[in-house]
């Protein structure tokens, strides 16, 4: 039964699973393998087999073939009491993820180190009861975690994050999100500890300093290939550089620099950091940092295919540095992203960039002409694009740009400062025929009646999510969802019509149905 291995569509492995007693017996626990829970309904028949199983109700022992669990889609709707018998069933789980799971206990936290030694990913955002003697124990027994996410875990102190370094000595990849910020001397001390480090992201960095962060050069110089440090208001060019020119392997850059960062750090990195591919920038208080810094970057970073740039609004850092960019290292720039700043048009122009992904957020100062020559340019290669809060950005871009440009788009994100009528959304519709991920800010300017009638018309759309859509009644939304028949996910808000009760009554019977979601 080899071809069932070659399966990844739960829909396709359920059917499988019913063919015979042996397809039944190939089939079952690969289905059980990472069970994709996304609606309250899936979470009832998940946790009800559970409980049948754990009396011996059932065939298989159903907990014991789980290795994958994502939590996070159904976060604050599942009990307490629910988690306790996860806990109790799964003992052979491997990648777990409990992010804004806001009912986690302390002692559910704790049955799950204590069954499941072989844990090897885990994440904890967002939850109120785990404590730093919860960590402690899964740290303790959990030596062969690889993966390891916390944030925004309101009990957890340095106390516990220390830890890390006595127990969490396999981790590759830490990522320690806003909340919960590291001392220095924590810091050091898990660096130290922790040295087959490749990833390596910390989205606080109020307490570090030089001296500590000179532990990740004498420490994670053959491993590190990814790091982030967002905020970090006392590093400077001293530990940044020495950090560069340790850490050859660097991939993956991303740092908000302070006044203490100078062009020095951006020269270190274009002189000894040769196949960086992705650097991403917050130039909201860099106030050394200036286009001299970018040109030698565009002169030394040939393999460079990710480039994100955030609240650049001074004149030290101005088109020319991401034109040359995109420019000299043309053939290797995939991604680009910009937010919140203050280029202007001729950042688009002499673009030789093979660009597929297209993020353009809070730019006041770039208008229609220029950015659909951009469009047309690369559109052959696009695949994804956002358009956010760009004031001067009207309807004709979406008309005359992603209506005649957009042929290549999957995923389009569209946030205008301008409403969009129902000419903009026939453009798009007829222009972007193959997109799979539509966003959309409003639908207000649209005659309720003709959105449902431009949206079926995306025959491949598998996501759709319109933000405000206060005219959109009932039978609209039964002829989206069933006019885009491989629509698998719809998230609606702010609609007058449309309740709570609704949504809910739809996704209880969920087999076949897209997902409803309602939102504020």
């Amino acid at each position: 039964m080899e071809g069932t291995t070659m399966l990844d569509s739960q829909v396709d492995l359920l059917s499988c699973s019913l063919v015979s007693r042996l397809w039944n017996t190939c089939a079952t626990p690969l289905l059980w393998k990472a069970p994709i829970l996304k609606r309250i309904s899936t979470l009832q028949k998940f946790i009800g087999t559970l409980y049948q199983s754990k009396y011996n109700r059932t065939t298989y022992s159903y907990g014991c073939l789980i290795q994958k669990l994502d939590l996070s889609r159904l976060a604050n709707n599942i009990p307490a009491a629910e988690l306790g018998l996860i806990s109790e069933s799964s003992a052979v789980l491997k990648f777990l993820d409990f992010s804004n799971v806001s009912e986690l206990r302390e002692e559910t936290l704790c049955r799950i180190a204590i069954r499941c030694a072989q844990l090897r990913s885990i994440k904890l955002i967002n939850l109120p009861y785990i404590t730093d003697y919860s960590l402690q124990q899964l740290l303790q027994r959990c030596r062969n975690l690889e993966c390891l996410a916390i944030g925004d875990c309101t009990r957890l102190t340095n106390a516990g994050l220390i830890e890390i370094a006595n127990y969490a000595r396999s981790l590759t990849t830490l990522e320690i999100y806003l909340t919960n910020t590291p001392t220095k001397h924590t810091f050091s001390r898990i660096i130290k500890s922790c040295r087959k480090l490749k990833n390596l992201h910390i989205w606080d960095c109020v307490e570090l300093d030089d001296a500590s962060a000179l532990t990740i050069a004498e420490n994670l110089a053959e491993t590190l290939e990814s790091l982030i440090l967002h905020n970090p208001p006392n590093l400077t060019d001293i530990s940044l550089i020495e950090i560069a020119t340790n850490c050859k392997n660097l991939r993956h850059f991303g740092l908000e620099p302070h006044e203490g960062v100078t062009n020095a750090t951006l020269i270190g990195l274009a002189n000894n950091v040769h196949n960086l591919e992705s650097l991403k920038l917050s130039l909201r208080d860099a106030s050394n940092i200036t286009n001299d810094g970018f040109l030698v970057l565009a002169n030394r970073l040939e393999n460079l295919t990710t480039l994100q740039i955030q609240e650049s609004r001074s004149k030290n850092v101005t088109d020319l540095s991401l034109r040359m960019l995109a420019i000299r290292g043309g053939r290797a720039l995939t991604s680009l992203h910009i937010y919140n700043s203050s280029f202007s048009d001729s950042l688009f122009e002499s673009n030789q960039s093979p660009i597929n992904d297209l993020c353009l957020f809070g730019l006041p100062n770039i208008t229609d002409q220029p950015l659909i020559d951009l469009l047309r340019s690369i559109s052959g290669t696009l695949t994804s694009l956002q358009l956010s809060y760009c004031d001067q950005i009207t309807e004709d871009v979406y008309i005359n740009g992603l209506g005649v440009y957009g042929r290549n788009l999957r995923k389009l994100i569209l946030f205008p400062s301008n409403e969009i009528t129902i000419d903009g959304l026939r453009a798009i519709s007829t222009g972007c025929s193959r997109l799979k991920e539509f966003n959309l800010a409003s639908t207000e300017d649209a005659p309720a009646s003709l959105i449902p009638v431009v949206i079926t018309q995306m025959r491949e759309l598998e996501k759709l999510r319109i933000r405000n859509c206060p005219n959109m009644e009932v039978q609209h939304i039964y002829t989206i969802l069933c006019g885009c028949r491989r629509l698998k996910e719809f998230f609606l808000g702010g609609s007058r019509d449309v309740t709570q009760e609704f949504v809910d009554e739809y996704n209880m019977d969920g087999k076949g149905r897209p997902l409803l979601v309602l939102g504020p």
